[in-house]
């Protein structure tokens, strides 16, 4: 049994050579949770041998008269003398205790706090990435969300606000239509043309835009003009409000055909298209 010495609280244990074999000198202070090489701070080599009684003289044992072998034969008991301070806490147990020593522990593993601040960091940083990778989600889908969660467009703008970002009105084609149209010849080679949008959608979407194609008696293409909604809304129309839902919107629009003077023409196609 050996007896080692805490530096930080100078409190005194019994160790085994065997404990500290099996940990290589590294334990811990039961006491103030300390890690220390015991082996650098021994006091004592072996109590035991400390203990160990002097041998006794040779005795000339008189004729007649032997000596009990009891006397000399049987081993001296040595009792456990406890080495310790009056002021530092035994916190061992004896080696007669049944009781195993539990206050010094063996360092099974290295730097555990460093693990355990490695563990802190990567919680963090994963999080983190779940957090970037919803907003990323947020902004990419803003539209499809709005459009499914209407509720969600006051978080969706708070979103896109820092980001420089904006909100857009959907631009779903197959949710507008062309209800009816006509073109008709007017005054000066111009042609008037008059139309019925309606947007289908339970929702407002962006105003898409008209391409109107005139043709000839062949189907050939003689003129082909692209409209954006600036084109064939009134002036002071709100566009940006967007195509109410379920509303429809009548355009009138006149269109100088540029090829009056060489031929007329036979007919036209109408679409409607998100650029």
């Amino acid at each position: 049994m050996m007896i080692t010495r805490c530096p930080n609280c100078n409190t005194s244990f019994r160790v085994t050579p065997e404990q500290l074999k099996a940990v290589q000198g590294k334990v811990r202070c039961g006491q103030c949770q300390h890690v220390f090489n015991a082996i650098d701070t021994l006091l004592e080599t072996s109590v035991e041998a400390s203990l160990t009684p002097a041998p006794l003289p040779d005795l000339l044992e008189p004729e007649g008269f032997p000596c009990e072998p009891s006397l000399f034969t049987e081993p001296v008991e040595s009792t456990d003398v406890d080495l310790q301070s009056t002021d530092e806490p035994d916190v061992e147990s004896t080696a007669d205790s049944d009781e195993p020593a539990q206050e010094i522990e063996p360092l099974l593993h290295e730097n555990p706090p460093s693990r355990r601040r490695l563990t802190w960091v990567w919680a963090v940083a994963a999080v983190f990435a779940l957090l970037l990778l919803v907003l990323q989600v947020l902004v990419h889908f803003r539209v499809e969300l709005g459009v499914l969660l209407p509720d969600s467009k006051p978080l969706l703008r708070a979103v896109c606000k820092p980001l420089d970002c904006i909100l857009p009105l959907p631009r779903i084609g197959d949710l507008i239509s062309i209800e009816s149209s006509d073109l008709r010849p007017a005054p000066n080679g111009q042609l008037i043309l008059t139309a019925t949008l309606k947007n289908r959608a339970p929702f407002a979407q962006t105003y898409p835009h008209l391409e109107l194609t005139l043709t000839d008696t062949d189907d050939q293409a003689i003129l082909r003009k692209v409209l954006a909604p600036e084109d064939y809304l009134p002036k002071d129309f709100k566009i940006d409000a967007g195509f109410a839902r379920n509303g429809e919107i009548p355009v009138t629009l006149a269109v100088v055909h540029e090829h009056a003077a060489n031929a007329a023409a036979a007919g036209y196609r109408l679409y409607l298209f998100y650029p």
